[in-house]
Parts: structure tokens; C-alpha cells; sequence
């Protein structure tokens, strides 16, 4: 039976941050209870805070924001998951260590599962991530020429044992004429390692001038 399910996590003060940066900060506007007539909220937020979209402009002055993409770029239908768990704590991914015969060569969008989500309400989720290598990007971009889009169960491509060679893997991504935009902090917590993705829609809050954006991902499982 076909099920749409939330890929994406809730924002609260207990989102983690990359390097532990300034958490998500609510506070009440309005209160019903208080005595006024609705109830309504502040919020403060990094744009790479939870679940979110990193694009081109994050590392490179000349690549496109988050604008500059039209509606139908962030319905992805043909999508596969893969499932790389269980990675351990600051290891940085390579092509080599995973097998991709299953992937078929006309993918628009790749999630794995590192299994780190795991991980989330603890400290070891944001200061001994596990990281992507520069490598990575190329030799997705080399095998799936219609790749759009990675998604995965980390907090970023870049472990924070290692960021200079995250800064590069970034680029490596981004800073190409054929980007590989990156979707970061994905909830893949109860997503089996069988599972098949239908159709996948990203759903960025819409910021003029940006570089990333917290994002709400649906997917319709098969």
C-alpha cells in the first residue's frame, strides 16, 4: 500500500546544531491563555538548522540560491534508498567502501542511511559525525548524470573531526556546473533497508538570497 510518510524532523530548542551553534529559539508572541485574542510565536533559527537544503551559493559567490530553482526541481520520482549502516562515529565515506549495482543509472535523487540518526539526542551526533569525501561527489556525478540531489542521516557531508576536508567535499558538490545539491539531517530512523520511494517532494522555506533552507521532505513509500 502506497503511504506518504515525513523524511524531515520538527523543529524545537532541542534540534541539534553543527558545532553546536545557537539552537532553534521559540518564543510566544501572543497567548491565548495570557489573555489575548490568539496565540502566535518568534522564531529564531539558523537557515542549516534541522533538516535542510544546502544549494550551490554556500560555497560558491556565482552558484544558484535557493530561488533560482523552479517548483517542479523538488518533486524527485525516481529515487533510491541505500542503506550504509551502521557507520562508525567520524568515518568519512568513500565510493570504494559501498556497493552501488543496485542503483540504477537514472536516479534523480540518493538516500542513504548511515544509521547515525540513531545518534540524534546526543552529542556524538554533531561533534563525531560521519563525513563524505570529495571522491564521493565525483564519482556520483561520473555514474548518475541525472543525479539532482543526496540526502542522508547525518547532521553534514562534513564530519566536524575533519572540516577542512568537509569544506572541500562541499565544493565538490556544489561548486560544479552539474551540482549535486545536499540534504542534510534527514530522518531516516524507521526507514528499512528494502524500502522503495515512489516519489519524494522537498519542500524549502522559500528565503529570497540564500544559500540553504530548513526543509520539509515527504515520501510516498511503495
Amino acid at each position: 500500500m502506497e503511504k506518504w510518510i515525513f523524511l524531515s524532523y520538527f523543529l524545537d530548542e532541542k534540534t541539534p546544531t553543527y558545532g553546536n551553534g545557537k539552537p532553534f529559539k521559540y518564543e510566544v508572541v501572543n497567548s491565548i491563555q495570557q489573555g489575548d485574542s490568539c496565540n502566535s510565536a518568534q522564531w529564531t533559527l539558523s537557515n542549516h538548522m534541522g533538516t535542510h537544503i544546502d544549494c550551490p551559493f554556500h560555497f560558491s559567490n556565482i552558484g544558484k540560491k535557493l530561488t533560482e530553482y523552479t517548483a517542479d526541481f523538488w518533486i524527485f520520482n525516481k529515487i533510491q534508498f541505500l542503506d550504509i549502516s551502521p557507520v562508525s562515529p567520524g568515518t568519512i565515506i568513500n565510493p570504494i567502501q559501498i556497493s552501488f549495482k543496485n542503483i540504477l543509472p537514472d536516479i534523480e535523487l540518493l538516500i542513504i542511511k548511515t544509521g547515525f540518526c540513531h545518534y540524534r539526542n546526543k552529542p556524538i551526533y554533531w561533534n563525531k559525525n560521519p563525513g563524505f569525501s570529495p571522491e564521493f561527489a565525483h564519482y556520483l556525478r561520473s555514474n548518475f548524470n541525472r543525479l539532482r540531489a543526496i540526502g542522508f542521516d547525518s547532521i553534514s557531508v562534513s564530519s566536524w573531526t575533519n572540516r577542512a576536508l568537509g569544506r572541500k567535499t562541499h565544493k565538490a558538490f556544489l561548486e560544479h556546473d552539474q551540482p549535486i545539491l545536499l540534504i542534510e539531517d534527514m530522518d531516516l530512523s524507521s526507514i528499512k533497508n528494502d524500502t522503495i520511494f515512489l516519489q519524494v517532494i522537498v519542500s524549502p522555506l522559500q528565503v529570497n538570497n540564500t544559500d540553504a533552507s530548513p526543509c520539509t521532505i515527504l515520501g510516498k513509500k511503495g
